[in-house]
């Protein structure tokens, strides 16, 4: 019965992390420069960088949710959504210890959020989602044979 739990709750990390990012990934492809002027309002960056990360980051987001959907190169996919979402916390935190009042630009420019506690609290439950689902997909150590 434990294992049937264990699947269960598996699933339901999976869907709801990989949800989330292919949620905020489609709006963010459609309109870049929007999600573009959220970076830029970050003031973390330089500014060089900022285009193509607005173009090349909601590309990543989607490879990287539906490789943890589809089981294809899960560990990556997973490894990724994980360290995107320590990112996003860190970004996310800076801005609102700097008493910064922007829209954070997570769901692109069709929700407007601000960056907040409560998105803090989204990245953070996204990462352990993440590591969790990391925890329980390791493969045990292969024992080798020597050869005689």
């Amino acid at each position: 019965m434990r294992a049937g739990w264990r699947t269960a709750l598996r699933w339901t990390l999976r869907l709801a992390l990989a949800g989330i990012y292919l949620f905020a990934a489609v709006p963010k492809i459609l309109d870049p420069w929007s999600f573009a002027r959220a970076i830029h309002n970050f003031r973390i960056l330089p500014a060089a960088w900022i285009p193509e990360l607005a173009v090349t980051l909601p590309a990543l987001e989607a490879i990287a949710a539906v490789a943890v959907l589809t089981g294809l190169l899960y560990r990556g996919g997973a490894l990724c959504l994980t360290l995107l979402s320590l990112a996003f916390a860190g970004g996310i935190g800076a801005a609102m210890a700097r008493g910064l009042d922007i829209d954070c630009g997570c769901f692109g420019s069709l929700a407007h959020s601000s960056a907040s506690l409560p998105h803090l609290a989204l990245n953070i439950g996204s990462a352990a989602a993440g590591i969790i689902l990391l925890a329980w997909n390791r493969r045990p150590p292969q024992r080798r044979r020597l050869p005689r």
